[in-house]
């Protein structure tokens, strides 16, 4: 299992490609918030306005199905523990997309 947010996954994501070619038992956990969370994160604790940290996501779940692997998509939190399940029992990639809220309240 591997966790990340969008932003250090759109750096990496070819490599899904690399897990559907060998057929890796590995399951993604990708947490999708739309922006360079740890910048902006920094940002913020900085007291400074959060600036050029945003992004264009593509569909992370489509992605990891294009790819051939089980992509799942998940953005209400009573569906997280059925879709983990789902991921983990595949047998093969698969990568769950939570979208998130990097912004505090």
């Amino acid at each position: 299992m591997s966790v990340s947010s969008d932003g250090g996954f759109g750096q990496y994501m070819s490599e899904f490609t690399t897990a559907v070619k060998y057929d890796m038992d590995v399951t993604h956990v990708l947490l999708n918030d739309d922006e360079l969370g740890k910048i902006s994160k920094e940002q913020r604790t900085g007291g400074w306005d959060v600036w050029q940290t945003d992004l264009i996501n593509p569909e992370f779940a489509a992605f990891a199905e294009n790819c051939g692997g089980l992509g799942l998509f998940v953005d209400d939190p009573a569906d997280l523990d059925d879709a983990l399940e789902k991921a983990i029992a595949h047998d093969g990639p698969a990568l769950v997309e939570i979208l998130t809220d990097a912004d505090p309240v």
